[in-house]
Parts: structure tokens; C-alpha cells; sequence
């Protein structure tokens, strides 16, 4: 579908990365939007890696990501909680701007619905090679660039308004604009919509679906993905923690983070890409606590005051053997291996990324049997997320709890850079993790290119 032209990727620049300071005084920390659905041949293009690449359920896209989709294929975006984007079958869009108060997408080719929901705080722009187009209200927005260069801009739902070097206008429920020329000598004019067809109907359907979740009266209103627990799980009550959530049909063995791989983000560093349908959520929010020998999710506080913290992963980081000072320059550095377990309501999070970033710093795992952990790594720690009852720490118990030791996923650590299943990962037993150092900071490994894919399937030409 897109030929590859391969970029250089500069390993040095990534290293200094991993394990950097974290920065002081930088503004807001840019979204990541999710990719909610695939159908067909859906490939994205990482920055400017210069690499398309086949695209799965559950990737982060981020600014300056493009995404492309092939004959009879389409997908979704969930750039933020009010706002989703989904790309109709050979087109190409560009994520130009994605963050909290700023929302642009830029379409060279192809059709596009915006969807925007209530509680938007974004100042959401589509563009094209002739116009821009911004969505006033909450509604449904079809744009589409056909072959002759037009732009057609159809209002399904809401009010739009649309800009031009001529000037603007507004188009409402039921209406289209329709520009032509070029951005320098565009011509527009106003008519009433063409009738809906399919791409209409399934993108109506779509947003019924995740208006009518039932999740959404369990999770805080800011959160992605969390529509996709409905048909995944159920949700308990247990005291202490409230509603909590739980997947069906999966072995009693299971454990969270175990089904997916790690890939490797530029500004966020290690992040999480679940194989698991539902696998967005509850891995980039709230904490994760076992109960009655099964794993719940507590999805943290859901008043409408709490802003949700994202993260690439809430888990703790081990290193296990060769010691903390070993060093391969290329394939890892630090340990033979590395492991993780989901942080539980009661532990510190240790951020790896961004302006949040953690230095870099490991202590002996039994020393936080009789050490605050707090006090092993100073400021920087984000503390318990759990308030009174919702106190457990996955980290303390894992010693005393074969359940929670036995849910430490470990896996080489040029396998964690390459982005091998890490289903297949290692048990780790009572004397491992008492040889264990837990990492604070970015893990110690070095990506490479094969860091950056989300899937290893195969791009059609």
C-alpha cells in the first residue's frame, strides 16, 4: 500500500534519552491518542522515521504520526475522551498537533468523520490541501478530499466552521460545503447534504455504541477505551475500592501486562501496546490489585474534579542479573533481564518519561520489606493513588503472595527491546526476586529500530 523508504534512526539520540533528568518548568505533556479499531490494511508512519509500518489495536499515535489505509479498510482514532477520529478506506491523514487544549489533524487524501462528544476542551482543526475546517459544537463531521483535489465537508450533526483565503462561512446540520482550486484561489459554496451511505451509518452506529456503554458510570469521564470493558469484563463491588472491573475468559493463570509488547515512544520512552481488545484503559490508568485469586482493576477516582494521569504503564520495573553496571551498548544495558509487575492503589509510581522523567536509580528489592520506599528514591515519586481502605501494595506483598510473584512477567532484555511476546515470559521465583533490583527511572535498555513498531505483521506494497 505504501512503499517503504527507510530513515536513519539515531541510536546515540535515544540512549541520552533513556536516561536523562527529567526536565523542570517544560509545558503540558502532549496526548496520545489511541488506536481503537482496524478493518483492512491500516499502516502508520512514526514521525519521521520514514518507515510505514502495519498498525494494531491498542498502538499510541502521537503529533506527527501519519496514518494510511488501504483498499476496503478503515480505522479509529480516540484522540482524546470527546474527540475520535475515524479514516475511511484509501486515505491519508497526519496527526499534526494532539494535546490537552489542541487538537489538528491534516488530510491529503481520502474521508475522515470527526466525532466530537460533550465535555470537549479542545480547539479541534481538520485541514486540507484547500481548507480548514473547525467543529463549533458537539456533532458528527464528514470530511473528504477526492481525487480531483475538492474538499467536501459534510455537518451529519453540530455546526462547522470553514476557512478559506477567501474567507469563512458556516455550515450547518444537514449541509455541505463543497471548495475547489487551490489554497491560494479557492472557490466554496453551500448546499444541503446528499443522503447518508454506509460510512455514514457505521460511523452513527459506532457512536451509539460508546455513548451507551455502561463503564462510563464506573470510570472517571476523561478516560479512553473505557467502552471496550462492556463487552470484555464485569464489574464487582468490593469494599474499600468500590466498583472494580475484571476480564472474562481468560486462564486462571493470568495477569495484567503479560499478553503484549513494549515499544518504544521518543517523548514517553517504554510503552505498553496490549494484544488484549480491551487492553487500553485499564492499562494506562488506575492500578491493578488481586482479590479472591483473581486480578481487578480499580480504575481510581471518577468525579468530575480528577484529571487522570496517563501513563505509558503503571508497573514496577526489576532488573535481574549482571548486575546493575553492566553494559552492551546497542542491544540493553544493566541486566540480563527485565520484569515488571502492576503497581497496586498503595505503591509509588516512578515515571520513565517526559517532563516527569526519573533519574535512572535501583535498590535491592528486599530492601523495601523494612525501607519507605519513598525515602529509597526522594522527590519525583508519584504517591499512592489508593486513599484509606484501597491500600494495596503489590509491591510489598509480592514476597509473602505466590499469586503476585508468579504475576512478575520477565523476559531477556534484547527480547524486551525487540518487542518479543512477552507472553511467553519467565515466572520468577522467591529467590530471583530477593536477587532483584527494582528499578526506579527508565528501564536500562537501549531501542532500536525494531523498538518502534507496535506489530509485526508484514505491510502490503
Amino acid at each position: 500500500m505504501r512503499s517503504r523508504d527507510h530513515g536513519v534512526l539515531v541510536i546515540l539520540a535515544l540512549v541520552l534519552i533513556a536516561v536523562s533528568p527529567s526536565l523542570v518548568g517544560a509545558e503540558p505533556e502532549p496526548g496520545v491518542a489511541r488506536v481503537s479499531l482496524i478493518n483492512g490494511d491500516v499502516t502508520s508512519m512514526r514521525g519521521d522515521s520514514g518507515d510505514w509500518v502495519a498498525l494494531t489495536v491498542n498502538a499510541p499515535v502521537v503529533s506527527g504520526d501519519k496514518i494510511a489505509t488501504g483498499r476496503g479498510s478503515r480505522t479509529e482514532l480516540q484522540l482524546d475522551h470527546a474527540n475520535t477520529l475515524r479514516i475511511g478506506q484509501d486515505s491519508e491523514a497526519r496527526i499534526a498537533d494532539l494535546s490537552r487544549s489542541r487538537i489538528q489533524v491534516q488530510l491529503s487524501q481520502g474521508v475522515v468523520n470527526l466525532t466530537v462528544m460533550k465535555d470537549n476542551e479542545a480547539d479541534v482543526e481538520i485541514d486540507t490541501p484547500n481548507v480548514a475546517v473547525r467543529p463549533m459544537k458537539e456533532g458528527r463531521y464528514r470530511i473528504q478530499v477526492n481525487a480531483a483535489g475538492e474538499t467536501e465537508v459534510i455537518v451529519r450533526k453540530g455546526e462547522a466552521e470553514v476557512f478559506t483565503s477567501e474567507g469563512t462561512t458556516r455550515v450547518k446540520k444537514n449541509d455541505m460545503a463543497v471548495v475547489r482550486g487551490t489554497k491560494d484561489n479557492p472557490e466554496y459554496r453551500v448546499m444541503n447534504a446528499p443522503g447518508r451511505d454506509d460510512w455514514d451509518e457505521w460511523n452513527e452506529d459506532r457512536d451509539e455504541m460508546v455513548r451507551n456503554a455502561r463503564s462510563w458510570g464506573y470510570t472517571s469521564p476523561y478516560y479512553t477505551g473505557a467502552h471496550d470493558l462492556d463487552r470484555y469484563g464485569r464489574w464487582s463491588y468490593i469494599p474499600g475500592y468500590d466498583y472494580v472491573w475484571s476480564p472474562v475468559g481468560v486462564d486462571p493463570y493470568w495477569a495484567p501486562y503479560r499478553q503484549g509488547r513494549w515499544v518504544w515512544e521518543p517523548y514517553w520512552g517504554w510503552t505498553w501496546v496490549s494484544y488484549e481488545p480491551w487492553g487500553w484503559a485499564p492499562y494506562h490508568y488506575g492500578r491493578w490489585f488481586s482479590h479472591s485469586n483473581a486480578w481487578y482493576w480499580w480504575p481510581g477516582p471518577r468525579h468530575h474534579h480528577y484529571r487522570p494521569y496517563w501513563a505509558p504503564a503503571f508497573v514496577s520495573f526489576f532488573g535481574f542479573g549482571a548486575g546493575r553496571f553492566h553494559f552492551s551498548f546497542g542491544l540493553g544495558f544493566g541486566y540480563h533481564s527485565i520484569g515488571w509487575l502492576p503497581i497496586g492503589p498503595g505503591d509509588y509510581y516512578y515515571p520513565w518519561h517526559g517532563h516527569h522523567r526519573y533519574r535512572y536509580n535501583s535498590v535491592n528489592v528486599v530492601n523495601i520489606r523494612n525501607v519507605n520506599v519513598y525515602n529509597i528514591y526522594g522527590d519525583g515519586a508519584i504517591p499512592p493513588l489508593g486513599r484509606g481502605r484501597a491500600n494495596r501494595s503489590n509491591l510489598r506483598d509480592a514476597f509473602d503472595n505466590p499469586r503476585l510473584r508468579n504475576s512478575i512477567t520477565a523476559v531477556e532484555t534484547n527480547d524486551f527491546i525487540s518487542g518479543r511476546s512477552s507472553r511467553q515470559g519467565g515466572r520468577v521465583s522467591e529467590s530471583q526476586l530477593r536477587d532483584a533490583h527494582l528499578v526506579a527511572g527508565n528501564p536500562p535498555a537501549v531501542p532500536t529500530r525494531e523498538s518502534l513498531r507496535a506489530s509485526d505483521r508484514a505491510v502490503t506494497a
